[in-house]
């Protein structure tokens, strides 16, 4: 048996036995792993307050595959747990929104700490008690970018011109936008997307906007950019996540 250690962010977690819980952690070291932690649900277990949903912190797991293909968590130790986050709904559902992408996007055992470190960066953001929708999209565009999936935005998937629309097509099954003409008969479209949601994805994509907290992002647009990325991600991952609708 082998002991590892590792910052970890807890992302999922879900009942194993009357005492017992299995937990998802998005590690840095090691990406997405899934951990028995026996007795979590006992009263006085020193678990307790260190793997919450959406915690920061240390653990030490045994690897070393179970008869379930789990680690067993041995230690943890919380450095932040986002108290802000859980007092307001909207950073709460962007929170879990995150996290439940992570869960679904990302193989075991894969690690990617540029990822680890967008998904640390996002609920700290959160935690300041920032708007959530620029702090999302920036984490959403990025998770894109790493996991291959980003689609295109300034220019038709189909016959390359660029877009100069003021509204637009766009096309999950295509992976991007599409001209007025290439449009035509598409029926599975999200229909009339601003250029300025495009832009704004495509720009936090590349990492033209930093200052999170000074972004200010038009009710319309939020909506509209929301819009085509539920449809997106939803087509990617082939089932809608239960945090969609809270956004």
């Amino acid at each position: 048996m082998a002991y590892e250690k590792t910052n970890a962010i807890t992302i999922r977690y879900a009942d194993y036995s009357d005492t017992s819980r299995v937990l998802t952690f998005y590690t840095r070291r090691f990406g997405r792993v899934s951990a028995l932690a026996k007795g979590a649900k006992r009263r006085y277990s020193r678990l307790i307050g260190h793997v919450d949903l959406l915690s920061f912190g240390e653990i030490v797991f045994i690897s070393g595959r179970t008869r379930d293909r789990l680690h067993i968590l041995t230690e943890a130790c919380a450095f932040e747990t986002f108290p802000a986050i859980r007092k307001d709904l909207a950073r709460l559902y962007a929170a879990c929104h995150a996290v439940q992408l992570v869960n679904a996007m990302t193989a075991e055992d894969d690690p990617s700490p540029e990822l680890f470190d967008r998904l640390l960066g996002l609920l700290r953001w959160l935690g300041q008690g920032i708007e959530p929708a620029a702090p999302l999209f920036a984490f959403e565009a990025h998770l894109l970018v790493l996991t291959g999936f980003m689609p295109e935005l300034s220019s038709c998937v189909s016959c390359g011109k660029p877009n100069r629309q003021s509204t637009t097509a766009f096309s999950s099954a295509l992976g991007g936008i599409l001209c007025e003409r290439c449009s035509a008969g598409q029926t599975d479209v999200v229909p009339d997307v601003p250029s300025g949601a495009l832009n704004l994805l495509e720009r936090l994509a590349r990492g033209k906007l930093t200052r999170l907290d000074r972004i200010r992002v038009a009710p319309q647009v939020v909506a509209s950019a929301r819009t085509f990325l539920n449809h997106y991600e939803t087509y990617i991952l082939g089932r809608e996540l239960g945090t969609t609708k809270d956004l």
